[in-house]
């Protein structure tokens, strides 16, 4: 095989015009394959590239080549098959794509640091966040969990679900957490300053909503903390038996004179006993450690 035969078969006579012929056949037969394009073009000619093992065909202007597929690819030569079609290149549809039948889309997925060169309304499942996510042109987002992140909830087991993390207070990655960096910042933490912010830590904590200029919790600012206490009040005494008695005593002056006779008319003085008595009331502590209602240990964790 010449690779090289213009197809035109000259005049000859016996063995040569039979030798030029098989040289044309021949490089029919191959589709014109070879290292280098054949020499003789024409449009729509198919030539085997062995060099770069590719096939390709001559343009309708006889002025170039188009690669219709790869020759080591045993599947397809980069056209799709009726069934069951394996592309591994970019496709690119003009129209719309339109889906029938019982199957489903299954998109691409991968971690966070194999996220590719993103374009507006790309879309892929994040394995290291457990989420789909799309890209809206400036940044990557979950899609598609109705959730919102940064969304808290008590849990009813000691084990995190899937899309989530325990409020412990953890300092955890931005990029990892993106979503949920971009909900709620450093509100709860600066972690490192730089690739890490913290989770609130509600462990043991009792959560107030937030006053927000209602009045019932005036002063505090979002996500701050507040310490125990006990409301002011009074405790009110009474005591039934203690008394005080008075005795009569007849008026005289101090050297024992009486100015009055004493008679049933005796003018007499009343005059107070003194004296100590006890009350017997004693108020004692009562409580433990903190102040607190009636409850239940559950888990507290936010969404990502």
């Amino acid at each position: 095989m010449s690779n090289g035969h213009d197809f035109d078969i000259a005049n000859a006579v016996g063995s040569t015009f039979r030798a030029d012929l098989n040289v044309c056949l021949g490089d029919i037969q191959s589709s014109n394959s070879g290292s280098s394009a054949p020499t003789t073009t024409v449009a729509y000619k198919i030539w085997a590239d062995t060099a770069n093992n590719l096939l390709k065909i001559r343009n309708s202007s006889n002025n170039g080549w188009l690669t219709l597929g790869d020759l080591t690819d045993a599947t397809n030569l980069g056209l799709a098959t009726k069934a069951s079609p394996t592309f591994s290149g970019t496709v690119t549809s003009g129209g719309d794509i339109v889906m029938s039948g019982t199957g489903s889309l299954q998109l691409p997925t991968g971690t966070t640091a194999q996220r590719p060169t993103p374009a507006t309304g790309d879309i892929r499942f994040n394995t290291t966040v457990t989420q789909f996510e799309g890209y809206n042109g400036s940044a990557w987002g979950e899609i598609a969990a109705g959730v919102p992140a940064g969304s808290v909830f008590s849990f009813a087991t000691s084990t995190v679900p899937t899309g989530y993390l325990e409020c412990n207070g953890a300092a955890v990655s931005r990029s990892t957490y993106a979503s949920l960096f971009s909900s709620i910042s450093t509100t709860w933490g600066v972690g490192d300053g730089s690739s890490t912010f913290n989770l609130p830590d509600l462990r043991g904590q009792f959560v107030r909503g937030w006053d927000n200029s209602a009045g019932v919790d005036s002063g505090r600012s979002f996500a701050s903390s507040q310490s125990d206490q006990n409301k002011a009040h009074n405790h009110s005494i009474t005591d039934p038996g203690h008394t005080h008695s008075w005795d009569r005593q007849d008026a005289t002056d101090d050297s024992g004179y009486r100015p009055w006779p004493a008679s049933n008319n005796d003018c007499n003085l009343f005059v107070a006993q003194t004296g100590s008595s006890t009350t017997g009331i004693s108020i004692q502590n009562d409580g433990g450690t903190e102040v607190r209602v009636k409850n239940y240990a559950l888990m507290y964790v936010i969404k990502f």
